[in-house]
């Protein structure tokens, strides 16, 4: 009775052991390695249990490298993972890719290293970028900060691209249907990434909608199970054409938009609009899941869905005696019709075109990789009819579900450039011209890819010619070895940049502009912010020619000597994703920070720290170059 009127309170020895382990779920597990296990031997045991770090591991990270095999080991016994260690390891790989970053944002003095280290570690490193993404950016350095992360994020987004890529070359093909539509959805998959940023989208993520469909589609038809093969295909066809997954709803306005022919963004995208490649692929891959075998059809000008009777079974589900005899088939136009589309009218229309002879290939399966490749060319037709309209284009053609445009076009063109150098087998010269062009056209705008590039595209290069003897001349074509390009990146990284000072100019007057500095193009009315400044010299005529239409040079006498020296100022502006020469009379500055809005310059973290609205002017990061800028 006593301990009654003694508050009833229990001493925590006195708790039983479930009530304390429970306790620490709801404890920090950082509070719980430094502080709570360190209490007593009872209190070390209870803070130890596999389950407690089973569970921080699940709700402290969302990504994981491969390597791992997380999704295997969650799955199994708790006791058979030493998910404490576990839980450590990724801990400490974020305080590496924290330090990592910051040392991206302070210098550029090995900042490619810095990026080949975090591609490498991939998606260890995956949630510590994404909550980098959402600092304000109004922070200290708050649009470096969002701008290198996602960076750092569309390496390892392109890292595991090119690794899918390699692979599908490097693998046979799939003896199971299951598996022939995954490595369809992966290969058709790995173009998003190039453009996905720090958004939902990523090749799981890929998998996750094709499940859930496929679930929505089963619920929707229980007896499903019970049908032929011919009532199964057609069924699942017209349900996906009814949801819109298939097709496009204007295709005189629509068709060609870029973002049609991305297989994640068909799916994520509220319209599911896609072009006839990517929609045969979506029946391909839900069909996949219900174990009906159907393949791609790679027909000319339209791509096609094969649908093959299972072993033993004609299409309309009758027992065919002759276990030897081929399956039948009939094919489908996910993209354009809810019917099966008859062998007769396909054959007319190869004769049509000139094809009859080469009927069997083109009514033939094809495998993933051939199919990724035709998805490179429709990229590449997309964005060269985008260029052709120019301002004629509406906008929508090139817009993405997040992202520049522009930025977004060109990351598209540079992904149907590796999975085509990546899918080709490299054994003649138009391999070795692509690869040319490819090189000496990519490092001023990845130049972070450099390690990449070495990885996966030297071995393939010095599998046709060696090294030693470089391109043939025909490719070469008077630029030198195109290789040059890329080691010079790869030697720079570790020099420190040329430094300008404006106290050391050959006018004692100085730039009369400053990095950061916010003006309006007086003839064009576009906005930009100054990113840089040079002095050219007699340099100007080789600048000029090699500038484009817009980029006019200042020139002004410096001495009574008759010597000349030049003025160059980059800048960044609201309508190109990269940098821009402009003359001086035509920048007009602007002191009314409401015009700048957030966004407004996608690439102003690549030079700026934040915007600063008391003085409508971008604090410089590049200090190391302008150190009184």
């Amino acid at each position: 009775m006593e301990q009654n009127h003694n508050h009833g309170v229990l001493s925590l020895d006195q708790m039983p052991d479930e009530i304390i382990g429970h306790l620490l779920y709801y404890l920090s597990p950082y509070d719980n390695l430094y502080n709570v296990q360190l209490v007593s031997h009872r209190f070390y045991r209870l803070a130890n249990e596999p389950l407690l770090w089973r569970h921080h591991c699940r709700s402290s990270f969302k990504y994981w490298n491969p390597r791992h095999r997380f999704h295997k080991r969650a799955a199994a016994l708790a006791q058979e993972t030493d998910w404490k260690e576990l839980f450590i390891f990724r801990s400490a790989r974020s305080q590496q890719v924290s330090a990592l970053l910051d040392e991206i944002i302070r210098t550029k003095v090995n900042r490619v290293r810095g990026f080949e280290i975090i591609g490498q570690i991939g998606y260890d490193a995956k949630d510590f970028l994404l909550e980098q993404c959402q600092t304000s950016p109004s922070a200290e350095d708050g649009l470096a900060r969002r701008y290198y992360s996602n960076a750092l994020l569309d390496t390892i987004h392109k890292h595991i691209a090119i690794q899918e890529w390699q692979s599908l070359m490097l693998s046979p093909q799939p003896s199971s249907v299951r598996l022939a539509g995954e490595q369809l959805e992966r290969a058709l998959g790995a173009f998003d990434l190039f453009v996905l940023h720090d958004q939902r989208g990523d090749l799981d993520d890929i998998t996750r909608m094709f499940d859930e469909i496929t679930a929505s589609f089963r619920s929707s038809h229980p007896k499903f199970k019970n049908w032929s093969t011919r009532r199964k295909a057609l069924k699942l066809l017209r349900w996906l054409r009814a949801q819109n997954f298939t097709g496009v709803q204007n295709p005189e306005r629509n068709y060609r938009n870029l973002r049609n022919c991305l297989i994640g963004q068909a799916l994520r995208h509220p319209d599911h609009e896609s072009i006839p490649i990517i929609s045969t692929a979506i029946f391909c891959c839900v069909a996949s899941r219900l174990d009906i075998d159907a393949r791609c059809c790679a027909f000319p000008t339209h791509v096609h869905a094969i649908v093959y009777s299972p072993p033993g079974h004609a299409l309309d589900g009758e027992i065919v005696e002759d276990l030897e005899a081929p399956p039948e088939c009939m094919f489908l136009d996910p993209y354009g019709s809810d019917y099966e589309i008859q062998l007769q009218y396909l054959q007319m229309t190869l004769t049509r075109l000139g094809l009859r002879e080469h009927a069997a290939l083109f009514l033939a399966p094809v495998p993933a990789s051939t199919m990724a490749m035709r998805t490179a060319q429709n990229i590449r037709a997309t964005l060269a009819r985008i260029s052709d309209m120019q301002d004629h284009a509406h906008p929508e053609l090139s817009q993405l579900m997040h992202g520049d445009s522009r930025m977004n076009a060109d990351a598209c063109l540079y992904a149907a450039s590796w999975a085509t150098l990546l899918l080709t087998p490299p054994n003649n010269t138009s391999w070795l011209e692509r690869l040319a062009k490819f090189l000496r056209r990519f490092p001023g705008a990845w130049p972070e890819d450099v390690w990449m590039v070495e990885k996966y595209l030297w071995p393939l290069y010095s599998s046709v010619i060696n090294p030693r003897d470089g391109f043939p001349r025909n490719i070469d074509a008077g630029f030198g070895n195109p290789w040059q390009f890329w080691q010079f990146v790869r030697d720079a990284d570790g020099m420190a940049p040329l430094v300008h000072r404006r106290d050391l100019c050959d006018d004692p007057r100085g730039p009369p502009f400053k990095v950061g500095q916010v003006f309006r193009h007086r003839r064009y009315g576009w906005l930009g912010a100054i990113t840089s400044w040079h002095e050219r010299g007699s340099q100007l005529a080789n600048a000029q020619e090699q500038s484009r239409e817009d980029s006019l040079q200042y020139i002004h006498n410096r001495s009574p000597t008759s010597s000349h020296y030049s003025l160059c100022f980059m800048c960044i502006t609201e309508t190109e994703p990269e940098q821009h020469v402009v003359a001086l009379r035509n920048v007009e500055l602007v002191s009314d920070p409401t015009v700048v809005k957030e966004g407004m310059f996608p690439l102003a973290g690549k030079f700026f720290k934040r915007f600063d609205a008391d003085t409508c002017r971008f604090i410089s990061n590049i200090r190391e170059e302008f150190p009184l800028d």
